[in-house]
């Protein structure tokens, strides 16, 4: 029987609507600074399949390059929506909706995101492929909010 497997489908470029880009604006009161805020954000798609335990989303993620072994700096995703398995769907989105051991679809923003490190999930470590605009179904289905 073959392992736990993380398949990353896509890393995408979310679409920033001028009223979101202002409403970040509001929030961090710094230009620069949300221009790099949505520099580094990507919505990965992903399917893990073969869990003997529920998936566990605070461990999927990025280590960031200043401190590579430090694993309270990880950057972890945030905002994640279940999916159905062909991915047209959206079955939820709030926190911890990703569970179970069962195959399971799914998306979620990443900020401050490297392409070239790893992901780390909870059974290892995978690489990705290269960033690519968001696919217009989940533009529909995985609108970017404002962070508070």
């Amino acid at each position: 029987m073959p392992g736990p497997e993380l398949n990353i489908i896509g890393v995408y470029r979310p679409q920033i609507s001028a009223e979101t880009w202002n409403e970040q604006l509001r929030v961090t009161d710094d230009e620069a600074y949300t221009k790099k805020h949505f520099d580094e954000l990507v919505l990965i798609e992903a399917t893990v399949n073969g869990l003997e335990e529920p998936f566990d989303m605070g461990e999927f993620g990025q280590m960031q390059a200043e401190f590579p072994d430090d694993p309270k700096r990880m950057q972890v995703g945030y905002d994640e929506g279940l999916l159905s398995a062909d991915g047209e769907t959206l079955i939820d989105r709030k926190m911890n909706c990703v569970h179970g051991t069962g195959p399971q679809r799914f998306a979620v923003y990443l900020h401050m995101f490297d392409p070239q490190r790893p992901l780390r999930w909870q059974c290892g470590e995978v690489m990705c492929p290269s960033v690519q605009d968001v696919p217009v179904r989940l533009l529909l289905l995985m609108p970017y909010t404002a962070c508070s």
